[in-house]
């Protein structure tokens, strides 16, 4: 990937939710056994994201106030600076647009996944107000609440993480068929967590 479009993702936390949950979608609609861009992504900032909420030590937690200015996204997502929006006109064949828009390959991952990302999704995103923050609503989090707010989310990032590094590593040749359901999940949950999970359930449901 090139630098500057890998650093742009990384200051926003990825994309913004509409243009995450298309990634994966059509990656799923093209390669439903090897979604490896989103996988790749979204690994590499759920260890940014352990790195932020741990310090500098396995076990410590960084300062309130220092995790969430890390957390803040800085500058635009990638996709929407490059002016792709819900009207764009491509020119790809209508079939190859038509393939690319399908859900159908996106809906079956997330519902044959669903104990992998379920356990992660947020209250506040989901309008229960039970479950880890994600990264915006932990952003917001008052004072008072910051310290078992940042336990929690240190937690079902670092479970994330490790799921989400066994998922990655099954696309290797000699590693195929290692994954599990919820080393799949893990790559929704990543998505949602650094995002928001409001895209995600309106599309899948609760899985």
């Amino acid at each position: 990937m090139d630098a500057d479009v890998r650093a742009r993702l990384c200051a926003h936390w990825g994309m913004c939710p509409r243009h995450a949950l298309a990634f994966f979608a059509v990656e799923a609609a093209f390669r439903p056994h090897l979604i490896h861009g989103s996988t790749i992504l979204y690994h590499d900032l759920m260890k940014r994201a352990l790195h932020v909420l741990g310090g500098h030590g396995l076990h410590r937690l960084a300062p309130a106030p220092v995790v969430r200015r890390s957390l803040h996204v800085w500058g635009p997502c990638h996709m929407c600076s490059l002016g792709y929006g819900p009207g764009t006109v491509g020119n790809a064949p209508a079939e190859r647009l038509a393939q690319g828009r399908s859900l159908a390959n996106a809906r079956a991952f997330a519902h044959e996944s669903r104990r992998g990302w379920l356990p992660h999704v947020c209250g506040q995103c989901a309008g229960t107000g039970t479950g880890t923050p994600c990264r915006c609503h932990l952003i917001e989090m008052p004072g008072h609440d910051g310290g078992a707010a940042l336990r929690a989310a240190r937690a079902s990032v670092a479970d994330i993480a490790t799921h989400l590094a066994r998922f990655e590593n099954a696309f290797r040749w000699d590693s195929r068929a290692t994954d599990t359901d919820e080393d799949r999940g893990a790559l929704i949950a990543a998505i949602g967590w650094c995002g928001g999970w409001s895209e995600i359930l309106n599309t899948f449901g609760a899985g």
